[in-house]
Formats: structure tokens, C-alpha cells, sequence
């Protein structure tokens, strides 16, 4: 009978060791399974959308080559003694979701730049207000030759990084500026001189109204990509934009997810109306105390 039991016991300890492992092993297969979704999901939301795929066909060989040599640059950067400029771990993260989110926008951005009835003399004018590691400016600059880009930025050390891209890329239609866009747009050869005037990631829409419209020239368009929620801030944002100049803003859906994993829009608003010359208000006022 003791044996029995014995042999009882080390069978159930078995099958308990045996339902252990195999939980262990569904538990681990499971996470496996979603690491490698999550990793697809973050790998084609930018890059399996109509407006990407259109453009990324569009694309010569040289400006792909391009693209990867800008992510190359970042990934190198972010292991530099200057710290990170992007969560982003991978050259293939950089330009599957961020370079593949800047160039969702380009359909909307011809659109605008087409419409646009004021004279560059050829050439349209693109402002990105904290452009940071580059996004959406570079990939959009590599994209379209033809447009003049100004990437501002109010860390040295980004506006350094971007330099040397625009300098190892060879991309003589950018121009990389550090300052404030308080400071710059009081500039004549800023204030109200730039077609379209974007910025990704920097504030919330009544701030960023107050960051922008002043650079945009009346006929001109500012442009700001968002998540799809954005409502709440158009609503919060509808005073400080008729204040700036602008018209009513309308969003736009870029087809694209960003590398959050939430889909993304751009708010769009025209330039009616000259900027009064009390705005953009000093340094730190647009934070402090919105429009």
C-alpha cells in the first residue's frame, strides 16, 4: 500500500510538472506570438497603407538609398554621447513607422502646395517647426527635391545632427536653423515667407497655432499631423487661430499609423489674414498661457 501510494504521488507530481511545462510553454509561445504581432503591426502600419505605398513606389533608387542612409545616421547618433534622439531601435524601425508616417503626408502636402496661390518663385516654401531627429522634414525633403525646407529647432545638439545629414545626404534644399519659432518668425525673411509650415509631435494645436501661423504666408497653409482623436483640441484651438490669421481647420485622414500604434490625421487650416505683429507673443508664453 505504501508503495502504491509512493508511486501514486510521483505520478501526480509528474503530471503536475508536465501541466506546469506545458503551461510554461503556452505561456511563453503566447508571448512570442505577440511580440512578433506587435513588431509586424509596428513593422506595416506606416508602410501598408495606399498613401505610402504610392509614394514609396514613386520613389528613384537613389532617394531609397537616401532614406536608409538618413535611418543609418539616427541609429549611430542615438548610440553617441549626445544621448538618444528617438525611442526608435532599429535602423528598420526608423523607416518602416517613422519615415513611413512623414511620407503618408505627401498626397495631402501636393494637394496643398498645387492650391497654393502665393509666388515662390517656383519653388514652395516648407517649414518644420521642431523638426527634432527630422521627422517629418527630412524624408518629406528627400521626397520632394523641388521644395525649399527650413528644419527649426531649438536644441544645438538637433540641429547639429541635421546639418550633418543634410550635409552626408547631400540635400542642398534644406536649410537647418537654431532658434525659438517665437524669435525667427519676427525675422522678415521668415515671417509669413513659407507656403506650408508643419510640425509633428511639438504641442497642442492652439500652442502649435501660435508656434506656426506666423511663418505661413497669407494663401499659405499650415499643417499639423495628429492622432485621429483630435476634436477636443480643434474646439480648444478655434480662437487662437482666428486670432493668428487662419481659417477654420478641417482634418484630413493621411491613412497611416503612427509609431504609437494610433492612426493618424493632419489639421489642416489656410492662411486668410496677416499676422498681427503682437504675435507670436515671447519665449515660453504660447506654453504658458495658450491663445
Amino acid at each position: 500500500t505504501a508503495t502504491a501510494t509512493a508511486t501514486a504521488v510521483r505520478a501526480a507530481r509528474h503530471a503536475a510538472y508536465a501541466r506546469d511545462a506545458r503551461g510554461s510553454d503556452a505561456r511563453r509561445a503566447l508571448r512570442d506570438s505577440r511580440r512578433r504581432r506587435n513588431h509586424h503591426h509596428i513593422r506595416c502600419a506606416a508602410s501598408s497603407n495606399d498613401d505610402t505605398r504610392a509614394t514609396t513606389r514613386a520613389l528613384t533608387d537613389a532617394q531609397r538609398a537616401q532614406m536608409r542612409a538618413y535611418a543609418e545616421l539616427l541609429m549611430r547618433e542615438n548610440k553617441g554621447e549626445h544621448g538618444m534622439l528617438t525611442g526608435a531601435t532599429s535602423v528598420e524601425e526608423v523607416l518602416e513607422a517613422h519615415v513611413g508616417d512623414a511620407l503618408a503626408l505627401t498626397r495631402a502636402f501636393d494637394a496643398l502646395l498645387h492650391d497654393g496661390d502665393g509666388d515662390s518663385g517656383g519653388v514652395r516654401r516648407v517649414m518644420d517647426v521642431g523638426s527634432g531627429a527630422g521627422f517629418p522634414g527630412i524624408p518629406l525633403a528627400i521626397a520632394r527635391p523641388q521644395w525649399r525646407f527650413t528644419l527649426l529647432d531649438t536644441l544645438r545638439k538637433r540641429t547639429t545632427f541635421l546639418e550633418v545629414v543634410a550635409r552626408e545626404l547631400g540635400l542642398t534644399n534644406v536649410d537647418v536653423v537654431w532658434a525659438r519659432a517665437e524669435d525667427l518668425a519676427r525675422e522678415d525673411a521668415h515671417r509669413e515667407r513659407y507656403d506650408l509650415v508643419t510640425a509633428r509631435a511639438v504641442a497642442e494645436l492652439r500652442t502649435l497655432a501660435e508656434f506656426c501661423v506666423p511663418f505661413v504666408k497669407v494663401g499659405g497653409y499650415w499643417a499639423a499631423p495628429k492622432n485621429a482623436d483630435v476634436e477636443n483640441e480643434i474646439a480648444d484651438a478655434v480662437n487662437a487661430v482666428g486670432l493668428l490669421g487662419a481659417g477654420a481647420m478641417r482634418v484630413e485622414d493621411v491613412d497611416s499609423i503612427g509609431p504609437d500604434g494610433r492612426h493618424r490625421t493632419v489639421v489642416i487650416s489656410r492662411k486668410e489674414n496677416a499676422t498681427n505683429e503682437k504675435y507670436p507673443r515671447k519665449a515660453g508664453k504660447a506654453k504658458k498661457r495658450p491663445l
